[in-house]
């Protein structure tokens, strides 16, 4: 249906004026048919005659043509006007509509401004203007439900914030923090752990569910259940399926009624494990915005529970402190009055002194006469009363034992002796009580004060009757000398007995060259027994040509310098018939008698066997190290080179170190088609054993890259993980090897701008603008053993747009888990996202020195403890 179109007074008038203007141009075009016509029939002798006009349009019948010339103006004036109006209506509806989508997008984008989510109108979607409101429409929408979550993100905290600000206990506190959190995600159930690093255990301190109070004080141990398995892979577990036996599952909150999902969150602060938190909800599903508020809260929560617990300890030192300040307190008031009564007493005894002090006078010559004798005497003169205390110690004591008489009664007399020597002493106690008359004799070790143990005889008689002594006396001499000389004795008996039976040749020569022992080992190198040697000069007896050169010489040089020799010879014998050589090493040691320079002791072990076991291994290990060079070079040959990743990244790095000769750590670089693919990759040990598995990952991952160069690197790393197992054995049951390899794997594409990362156990860092963004790898390996009940999932790819500017980082452990610095600490994850954030500018080429320089000085003297690698891309 045609809309109607409304007639403007103005319009009325241009339709006059264009029907005028016709009229005009009609009656132009007639006037000027008139005057041609009368032109053409005009005569000048005659003038103007109808005859010739008439005779004029027979000769020239076309000139009726130029008579309608006037119609034909008419004509098409008049159609030049129908098409003009017609062009002016659909020019003014094409107007009209312009201005009414204007005015309904206008009132769209009012709409829009003022909050409103009104739909879009009738063909608005076909204009450009009206899809670019719909596009901003669409970005006001997403950006108000991004400020609506992190309004409630943000409240949340706050309210949170606020629990954890009004609560001091951590078992209130976390009640309190589970009834709040449980009301504002919508919970049904809730539950807190602890973690204990001393026991190495997670225990529940607080539930919000219902009536599950029977559930309190659960404890679980690393990997036990989804609360151990959270805490051991120290990230959130998400399980909206269910099975039916989900009972077997210790999640520590489940009872009659099972949810549809639930969230374990780790309460992490510092990658410090403080406790697990862990929600129960009755829908199929939470929205990602609640596990993301849960993992923001949880460090926020786990630094609150660390405060705490290290506020527990505080206060706790401070009531011991307390404690100990008031006792010091009592104990000062009680010395207080000690010490009056101290002074009251020391008056009566000044009295009393002043007393004694003539009869002391009197006493003093005969005493010290008496202290001259004792302190002189040979023997030290001890009494013990009763009960066995020592009462009196004469003043030799000091001479003979090194303490003085004070030092000796104070109760520790016995402690300087050992247990048993002790416990004859006290035993003789005992049978001198019960035999009075008898004297008995005991001998033992005693420690002076020197620190030096000597040997004492004492005789030990009862003289408790006497009045006099009231006591056991003891008369007690050191008899170390003569031990001494005993012991040598025996020494020197054994001496003769070993060395007879001594399977090495043994000489005792006198400076002057006079030969005082010979075993019989020495008749099988000379061929002269040891009876017609002994006693006799060095000179009259036949020896070995080596052996008498050996003799002579060292006699020499000892005499002159009297210290411990060591030589080699080689001795020409007969064995079995067949002529040989022996290599006889000699220990030439220099005897003294009262610090003078006796005799010399030749002790000859025979070597040869030794020798020839040396020589042997050094030739293996000569092989083996040839080995080794030979299998670096080849190494070296198939890795990818510095330049060939710098051709294609100008601006990279690659820092290698080695812990051995070859590695188990290893750089792989491999261009396609369309995209680079690099990686970083940690083989299980290192040197030989990491160098073999190295070469299996090398090549299986160049196969699988280039078979399967389309596919995404998670799809690889699966791949790369089942060859791995296939080529190992360990598919099959009982495998013999756990062995496998970390890796961080990025695939760069070429004209995309854009990476790919997957890593097993490893990370990938980005700089950008000065900030770090880490991309972890998931929690397992490539390769080992598959764990019966905890089946494997794929591996995750993660896509990062790149921008220009952008750097990326991958390594090993080897670097963040060497021990070094002052203190012996691990150089850790935390210290090269540290080093990159201070020094955001640098080229590749200076972080590389910057890492090599940083980690050399870490090292400091420890010992590299694994390979090393890390690698350094810029966009």
């Amino acid at each position: 249906m045609k809309k109607a179109i409304r007639k403007h007074p103005s319009d009325r008038y241009r339709a006059l004026l264009a029907s005028r203007n016709i009229m005009l141009y009609t009656l132009a075009g007639l006037l000027l048919v008139v005057v041609a016509m009368i032109s053409l029939s005009w005569n000048p002798g005659t003038g103007f005659r109808f005859e010739t006009l008439v005779q004029l349009h027979q000769a020239h019948p076309a000139i009726f043509l130029l008579e309608a010339l006037p119609v034909y103006i008419w004509i098409i004036l008049r159609v030049a006007r129908k098409n003009l109006q017609k062009t002016e209506r659909s020019y003014r509806l094409e107007v009209e509509k312009t201005t009414e989508i204007l005015e309904k997008n206008s009132g769209y984008a009012r709409a829009v401004s003022e909050g409103d989510d009104p739909a879009p109108f009738d063909g608005m979607l076909d204009t450009e203007l009206g899809q670019a409101l719909k596009l901003i429409h669409l970005n006001i929408r997403s950006n108000r439900r991004k400020e609506r979550e992190i309004t409630w993100i943000t409240e949340g905290k706050d309210m949170i914030s606020r629990v954890l600000r009004i609560h001091n206990e951590i078992d209130t506190l976390s009640y309190q923090v589970l009834k709040s959190l449980g009301k504002y995600i919508d919970a049904v159930q809730g539950a807190m752990y602890l973690f204990d690093e001393e026991t190495q255990r997670i225990r529940n301190v607080a539930l919000y569910a219902y009536n599950r109070r029977k559930y309190a004080g659960q404890e679980f141990g690393i990997g036990e259940g989804l609360v151990g398995q959270c805490a051991y892979e120290m990230d959130y577990i998400y399980r909206t399926e269910i099975p039916d036996d989900y009972i077997t599952i210790t999640s520590g909150i489940l009872g009659d009624r099972k949810p549809s999902c639930i969230l374990l969150v780790p309460l992490i602060t510092n990658d410090q494990l403080q406790g697990i938190i862990e929600f129960a909800f009755l829908e199929p599903r939470i929205p990602k915005l609640t596990i993301q508020f849960m993992l923001e809260l949880g460090e926020i929560i786990a630094r609150t529970l660390f405060n705490l617990q290290v506020n527990m300890k505080t206060r706790m030192l401070l009531e011991e402190s307390r404690k100990m300040t008031a006792e010091l307190q009592q104990n000062e008031l009680l010395m207080k009055r000690n010490a009056e009564e101290m002074q009251s007493t020391q008056q009566q005894l000044q009295n009393a002194n002043a007393q004694l002090q003539k009869k002391i006078g009197e006493e003093k010559l005969a005493q010290d006469r008496l202290h001259w004798l004792l302190e002189n005497a040979s023997e030290v003169i001890s009494i013990y009363d009763k009960d066995y205390q020592l009462k009196y110690i004469s003043p030799s004591v000091e001479r003979i034992l090194g303490y003085r008489p004070g030092e000796m009664v104070t109760g520790k007399d016995f402690e300087r002796i050992d247990q048993k020597s002790s416990n004859d002493i006290r035993k003789a106690f005992e049978l001198l009580i019960e035999a009075p008359a008898q004297t008995i004799r005991l001998e033992y070790s005693y420690i002076r004060k020197d620190g030096k143990r000597i040997f004492l005889s004492s005789s030990i008689r009862n003289l408790l009757n006497d009045p006099s002594v009231n006591g056991f006396i003891f008369n007690t001499r050191d008899i170390t000398e003569s031990k001494q000389v005993e012991k040598e004795q025996r020494l020197k008996s054994r001496m003769q007995s070993l060395s007879e039976n001594s399977l090495d040749l043994i000489l005792r020569i006198s400076t002057s060259g006079m030969i005082y022992y010979a075993n019989p080992v020495v008749e099988d190198y000379s061929g002269v027994a040891p009876s017609r040697i002994v006693n006799k000069p060095l000179e009259e007896v036949t020896f070995n040509k080596a052996i008498t050169e050996l003799l002579k010489d060292t006699l020499h040089k000892v005499t002159g310098n009297p210290q411990k020799m060591n030589r080699e010879i080689t001795i020409p014998v007969a064995i079995g018939g067949r002529s040989g050589e022996r290599i006889i090493h000699f220990n030439i040691i220099p005897e003294f008698q009262d610090q003078e320079l006796e005799t010399i002791l030749f002790v000859g072990h025979d070597i040869t066997e030794a020798k020839r076991i040396e020589k042997e291994i050094k030739i293996t290990n000569r092989k083996m190290q040839d080995s080794i060079n030979y299998a670096e070079r080849i190494q070296s040959s198939i890795l990818p080179s510095t330049q060939s990743i710098r051709k294609a990244f100008p601006e990279s790095f690659v820092f290698y170190m080695p812990r051995d000769v070859i590695s188990g750590d290893f750089p792989w670089f491999v261009e396609t088609k369309d995209a680079y693919f690099i990686a970083a990759i940690d083989c299980t040990g290192h040197g030989v054993p990491g160098a073999l598995l190295s070469f299996i990952g090398f090549f299986l991952l160049n196969n699988i890259t280039v078979l399967n160069a389309g596919k995404k690197v998670g799809e690889i790393c699966d791949e790369l993980n089942r060859e791995v197992r296939r080529t190992l054995k360990q598919d099959r049951k009982d495998p013999e090897t756990r062995d496998g390899m970390d890796l961080a794997l990025c695939k760069i594409y070429k004209k995309k701008e854009k990476v790919e990362f997957a890593g097993a156990h490893r990370p990938m860092y980005l700089l950008r603008e000065g900030e770090i963004s880490v991309y972890k790898g998931d929690r397992r390996s490539i390769g080992g053993i598959v764990h019966p009940r905890r089946p494997e999932k794929d591996f995750t790819t993660v896509e990062v747009q790149l921008r220009k500017g952008d750097q990326l980082f991958i390594f090993t452990d080897g670097l963040t888990d060497q021990l070094g610095g002052p203190d012996g600490l691990k150089y850790a994850a935390a210290r090269v996202r540290e080093m990159l954030l201070q020094h955001p500018g640098m080229t590749m080429e200076q972080y590389h020195d910057h890492f090599r320089d940083d980690f050399a000085s870490w090292l400091s003297g420890h010992p590299q403890i694994d390979d090393v690698l890390m690698i350094g891309l810029g966009f």
